[in-house]
C-alpha cells in the first residue's frame, strides 16, 4: 500500500466520523439524513416501471453525485488541515 493510498483510507476514516459527529450534534441535519434514505427508497419504487435504460441512467446519474460529494468532502476535509496550518504559521504558533 503505498502513502496515498494509506492518506486517502485515513481521510475516509476521519470524514465519516466527522458526519457522525455533525449528525449527533446537528438533529436538522440527521432528519435530514434520514429523509433522504426513504426517499431513495421511494425513487427505486417509482422507478420500478421504468424501462431498463431509464433505470440505468437514474442509477449511474445517482453514483456519480454520491461520488462527487464524495471527493469534494475530501478535498474540503484536506482543504481546511491546510488552511489551519497556514493560519497557525502566520500567527507564529508553528
Amino acid at each position: 500500500m503505498d502513502y496515498e493510498e494509506i492518506l486517502d483510507m485515513v481521510v475516509t476514516e476521519l470524514t465519516e466520523r466527522s458526519f457522525q459527529q455533525q449528525r449527533t450534534e446537528d438533529e436538522q441535519l440527521d432528519q435530514l439524513v434520514k429523509r433522504r434514505v426513504e426517499l431513495s427508497e421511494k425513487v427505486k419504487q417509482s422507478t420500478a416501471g421504468l424501462d431498463a435504460e431509464t433505470r440505468k441512467i437514474l442509477s449511474e446519474y445517482s453514483g456519480v453525485v454520491g461520488k462527487i460529494n464524495e471527493r469534494e468532502s475530501k478535498y474540503i476535509y484536506l482543504q481546511g488541515a491546510k488552511d489551519c496550518v497556514r493560519l497557525l504559521k502566520a500567527l507564529e504558533v508553528i
